[in-house]
């Protein structure tokens, strides 16, 4: 009887140890970055390199300036760059607020408002989070169109909040 409870506890810790592995793995690479709603992906706009350009939404296609490299900075966390241009996304003017645009901005490893939480919502679908704040990457258009924007809301079960990554290796 001990023997079985001590085997039954085993077997639940290391299948709990395994799921938070799992879960918790990180993200190295290049991805593109697509929105479950939209199937478009995250992209500076018009690969612009220019302080404070939009983000926004654009048809899937393998170029740098729609692939990000993944720097983790702890956990779930990171701080993305572009392939292009070399910079990152903030809020624009650095408000942290509902509907507040994203823009990009030269990389900056201090800056909180440059992190970002990419949370599991199951089958490899993530919400990305703001660190430290309740608002999340939002589409703002739900019918895709190309050079939508991108802006910050809070959680709102939309599937325009919900994002899927894939390994990008672009040429050009």
């Amino acid at each position: 009887m001990i023997r079985t409870i001590i085997s039954r506890s085993l077997l639940l810790s290391v299948f709990i140890v395994c799921t938070v592995f799992i879960h918790a793995q990180v993200i190295k690479g290049t991805y593109a970055i697509k929105n479950a709603e939209t199937g478009m992906l995250l992209r500076i706009k018009d690969a612009n390199g220019s302080n404070g350009t939009p983000l926004v939404l654009y048809n899937p296609v393998n170029w740098k300036c729609m692939t990000w490299e993944f720097r983790n900075v702890e956990g779930q966390t990171y701080q993305l760059k572009n392939l292009f241009t070399g910079k990152t996304f903030q809020p624009k003017g650095g408000a942290v607020a509902k509907g507040t645009r994203l823009e990009q901005q030269p990389l900056n490893s201090a800056s909180a408002i440059q992190l970002y939480e990419f949370i599991n919502a199951g089958n490899d679908v993530y919400l990305i989070r703001l660190k430290g704040t309740d608002l999340y990457v939002t589409a703002v258009d739900k019918k895709g169109s190309v050079n939508s924007g991108i802006e910050l809301q809070e959680k709102n079960g939309s599937k325009l909040q919900l994002w899927t990554i894939y390994e990008q290796t672009p040429t050009m």
